[in-house]
Parts: C-alpha cells; structure tokens; sequence
C-alpha cells in the first residue's frame, strides 16, 4: 500500500468527525437563535440553514486535500431511482390507509383548497414535481454532509449499528434548534423537536444509507430525500391528522419495517458494503 492510498488513522478521522459534528450543530445553532432574535420567521431562510452540513464537509475534505470525488456523482444504476421514488410511496401506502381506518386521519373537506385539490390527480402530481424540483439543491446541501462525509467515517469508526445510530443522533438533533425556534411544531414545542425528530431521523439512515452505498453516487439519496420530504408534506395536507402524534408512531412503525429489511441487506454482504461506502480515504502524499 502507497502513502496514497492508506487509510486516515482512527484517531485523526474521530477527530476530523468530531470537528465536523460540532461545526454543523454549533454553526446552525447560531445563527437560527440570531434568526430567531431578529425575528426572521420565513421558512426559506430556515431552509437555507440546509447548506450548513454540505458546506462544512466540502470544506473539511477540500483542507484534507480529499476533494469532492470521493463522495460519488453522476447517475447510478436506473433501478435505484426507482426505489428512490418506491421506498417513500411504500412508507406511505402502509401507514397512511392505517391511519384513515382507525380514524386519526381523514381526507380534507371538499370545501377546503386541498379538499378540491384531491379531486385533481393530475395537478397533485404536477405540484410534487415542481416543489421536488425546488427541494433537490436543499436535499443536496445535506445530503453530502450527512451522508458524502459522515456516513462512512462513522461506520468505519464504530461499525454499521453504531455509526447508523450516530449519523441518525446527530442528522435528528442537527434539527432540533432549527425545529424549535421556529415554532414548527406548535403542539409539541419540546416533544417534537427534540425527541420526535431524532426518532425520525434515526429510521430514515438505513433506507437513505441503502440508496448510497447500493447506487454508489450522492445524487440517488438526494433525490429521495427531497421527494420523499414533498411526498409526506402533501400528504399531511390532503389527510390532515386528528392525532399527529398516533399518524407519526404509526408511519414510524412502517419506517422500522423498511429499515429491518434493507438493514438485513446490507448487513447480508458486508464485504461488498464496505468497499462500494467505506473505503478509506486516501491520505495526500507528502513532499
């Protein structure tokens, strides 16, 4: 093995994920409270705090002398858009007609704007397009720190379990701030930021980590990641919740069965896992 291509030592890369855990939350944290105390309560500057986690990793691996490459782009294998599109709709498809039967969902009333929007396939779908379209560059913006940059390092540090947790731990708490000062859970201002969030977030890794290490390139998970965020959105509108938390545990409990199985997956042919997601960056050479 060439000074090239050997494998960052542990204690640097625990290092360079703890430098990059802090600067996301602390960084975030910041300037959402100053948002917060300057009274900006648009949803768009709340999204932009989206680049934070893209933006903190491009640097850290640009002072690495790493470079981009090694998060992966281009289009990956067809089917794995597809199942960046099926995954989410299968989530749905399990947990929402739950829901509706037992009666902490219905479809909004006829009278209401999205009551007539059911009525319009056609237009719903035209609608999930154009705010997936918009959502994708903010996908992007997480989606290469959490999974380009953290993935890897922390299950290369901890193992699969463990650093699935961690990336989930810290994806959910990175919300956290975000989610509380501005108020985005106004029946469970505690509760859902800081407990409901990370739960989420902690049962999205798998399917999101699946996505990336399977299509091998960043742009299969980002795509999911905003289409999926459109796709619940719409759905919460069209079939507002009488109990949001009951329609939560509910579509986390189908969030569990997807991870189980794609989780057994991975965990089927670790060998081929660790070289298509894992492999050890490549230290610059010396000179």
């Amino acid at each position: 093995m060439t000074p090239a291509t050997q494998p960052r030592p542990a204690t640097q890369e625990r290092k360079e994920l703890l430098l990059f855990t802090l600067a996301v939350l602390g960084l975030t944290t910041v300037i959402i409270a100053t948002l917060h105390q300057l009274h900006v309560t648009n949803n768009w500057a709340a999204n932009a705090l989206m680049f934070v986690p893209g933006s903190v990793a491009i640097a850290l691996l640009l002072r690495s002398g790493t470079g981009v490459r090694s998060i992966g782009w281009g289009t990956g294998p067809a089917i794995y858009w597809f199942w960046a599109i099926a995954l989410p709709v299968i989530a749905l498809a399990m947990s929402l007609p739950i829901s509706i039967w037992l009666g902490f969902a219905a479809l909004a009333p006829a009278s209401t704007k999205m009551g007539a929007l059911a009525s319009q396939p056609l237009k719903i779908l035209e609608n999930v397009l154009i705010y997936t379209a918009i959502s994708i560059p903010f996908a992007l913006g997480e989606e290469i720190g959490w999974r380009g940059y953290a993935q890897g390092r922390l299950v290369r540090q901890f193992g699969l379990l463990k650093g699935f947790l961690l990336l989930g731990l810290i994806w959910g708490f990175w919300h956290s701030p975000i989610y509380y000062f501005m108020g985005t859970d106004t029946a469970h201002p505690i509760l859902g930021p800081f407990v409901m969030t990370p739960i989420d977030n902690i049962l999205a890794v798998v399917p999101m980590a699946w996505l990336y290490i399977r299509s091998r390139n960043i742009c299969v998970p980002t795509f999911m990641h905003a289409f999926a965020d459109v796709l619940w959105g719409f759905s919460g509108l069209l079939f507002p919740a009488s109990n949001e938390t009951a329609t939560w545990a509910i579509l986390q409990a189908t969030q569990v069965v997807i991870s189980a199985v794609l989780l057994r997956s991975l965990m089927a042919k670790p060998a081929e896992a660790a070289a298509l997601a894992f492999k050890p960056l490549p230290v610059p050479e010396s000179g």
